[in-house]
């Protein structure tokens, strides 16, 4: 290539670099006056939101009026308008930049609770779900266990058949042995009631096997054996009714005998541990060394009770209406709330803490000052086998007041007791399942806890209940004078019958009962 032509080929390269050059120019002279545009767009807006179109040219109106001095009113009005609007539209504008992240954070917990609430709602279905696996699991065993009905009702044919042809109304030990395998086998479970499993474990199938030997009406000896061996725990025996049962030894623990009736049973040495005997009654029930411990008897009664050697210790006995002779049970921790203490004989009874009871003047205990006046805490060593245990015996003070009391209101009561009319009104309360007792109302001693009024004279109240007045059926009244007992008419005072007794119970009565 000549000179000439890489000259013509340089200048053409310059003019190349020169356009582009100029372009390079003309884009960023373009791009400053974009950018000053933004700025004075941006400070504008910032001016017109902070202080407003209104309030600038409110300025601007000042501003033009200063340099002659003639600054008007209306001027100054548009200002502080302005300054004020403007500094509302700005609190106005900060209290909802304030409220915003509250109002996110309400919708948040809203939604939050929303969930939680459906959480709980699945929560809920899954218990329930799991409450209805778990009732149908019980419900399997129950109908397994009812299954056992079948051969319960070929036991009672074999029962009857035997029975038939057996006037001692005995059975044979094969059939014992087959009544003792089947209540072995009713074992307890929970079953629906309501519509909700039962809270415990029970046997309803036991309950009615016991029911039904019950009222069989069999040989003691017999009873004997199938106690002995058989195994009636946990069974369900609510508001059944034991009069007159006889049920000595036999083994009821945890079973729910509540609204029971025990009038003139026979429960000597029977096992009733952890039962629940909630407003029993027990009118005259032999309970010789029943076991009671942890028995739950609140608002039961016990009338004319003999239970020696009985043990109620940690029973629940609040509420309870106790009468009767409880020498030697074990006390230990019994609960005695609200109870009714009337007519008891505590002899013996032990605990181990004086604590105990010294906690009861702080109960509403009705009869406690009876029994703290009478009984003093002995500190006494027991044989159990081949172990001694250091106990507190209650003994009986001869000397006190309340204890002559006692005494000599036995002797009185066994004079009452001799008339003819007392036992025949009180045989036929019996046979009619009832039961009537003499109730002291008035002695020479008087006792107002107990509501015995004292007067020179013994009066009694037959009745079938304590604490109601309206059930009683006769008064009688013994003179310790004139050693006579007579029938008084509380209503009409001139009305008077004298009654026949046992004079050789006279003997009884001893120094200091008048």
């Amino acid at each position: 290539m000549n000179p000439s032509e890489e000259n013509n080929e340089r200048i053409k390269q310059l003019e190349i670099e020169n356009l582009r050059l100029k372009a390079e120019l003309e884009a960023n002279k373009l791009a400053n006056t974009t950018s000053a545009a933004v700025r004075k767009l941006v400070a504008t807006s910032t001016t017109r939101v902070l202080a407003g179109k209104g309030l600038k040219n409110s300025f601007k109106q000042l501003l033009d009026e200063l340099p002659g001095g003639n600054i008007k009113k209306d001027t100054l009005s548009e200002i502080m308008a302005q300054v004020v609007w403007r500094i509302t539209r700005i609190g106005t504008f900060a209290i909802l930049a304030a409220i915003a992240p509250l109002l996110i954070m309400a919708v948040q917990t809203w939604m939050l609770s929303r969930q939680n609430d459906k959480l709980d709602v699945q929560n809920s279905l899954l218990g329930r779900q799991n409450e209805r696996l778990d009732q149908q699991i019980n419900l399997e065993e129950g109908n397994r266990r009812s299954s056992l009905i079948f051969f319960m009702s070929n036991i009672m044919d074999k029962l009857d058949i035997e029975l038939r042809s057996n006037k001692d109304r005995t059975l044979s030990d094969a059939l014992i042995g087959r009544i003792v395998s089947l209540s072995q086998s009713m074992r307890p479970y929970r079953y629906l009631e309501n519509d909700s499993l039962t809270p415990r474990q029970l046997s309803p199938e036991r309950g009615q096997l016991l029911f039904s030997l019950v009222n069989s009406n069999l040989d003691k000896a017999t009873y004997d054996k199938i106690y002995a061996r058989a195994n009636f725990n946990y069974a369900d025996l609510r508001e059944a009714n034991f009069s007159e049962a006889y049920l000595r030894g036999a083994k009821l623990a945890n079973s729910s005998f509540s609204n029971a009736n025990f009038n003139y049973a026979d429960l000597a040495g029977a096992d009733l541990s952890n039962a629940w005997l909630e407003h029993a009654t027990f009118r005259n029930t032999a309970m010789n060394g029943i076991n009671l411990a942890g028995a739950n008897l609140r608002e039961s009664r016990m009338e004319n009770i003999t239970m020696l050697d009985g043990n109620m210790s940690n029973a629940d006995l609040r509420q309870i209406y106790l009468e009767g002779d409880f020498s030697g049970t074990n006390l230990e921790g019994v609960k005695l709330q609200n109870a009714s203490l009337v007519d008891v004989n505590l002899e013996g009874c032990y605990f181990q803490s004086l604590g105990w009871i010294d906690s009861l003047k702080f109960l509403e205990v009705k009869g406690l000052r009876f029994v703290r006046e009478i009984y003093f805490p002995n500190h006494e060593a027991r044989k159990k086998g081949f172990l001694m245990d250091s106990v507190y015996a209650l003994r009986l003070d001869p000397k006190s007041d309340l204890g002559k009391m006692r005494t000599c209101n036995e002797a009185v009561k066994a004079i009452v007791s001799s008339n003819e009319k007392v036992r025949s009104l009180q045989q036929a309360a019996r046979t009619s399942g009832q039961s009537l007792l003499l109730y002291a109302a008035k002695n020479p001693f008087g006792m107002e806890d107990l509501g015995i009024e004292k007067d020179s004279v013994w009066l009694y109240r037959l009745s079938a209940n304590q604490l109601d007045l309206s059930s009683t059926v006769m008064w009688v009244q013994y003179n310790p004078n004139s050693q006579t007992v007579w029938e008084i008419f509380p209503d009409d005072a001139n009305r008077t019958n004298p009654l026949q007794f046992d004079k050789s119970l006279l003997k009884l009565i001893g120094i200091g009962c008048e």
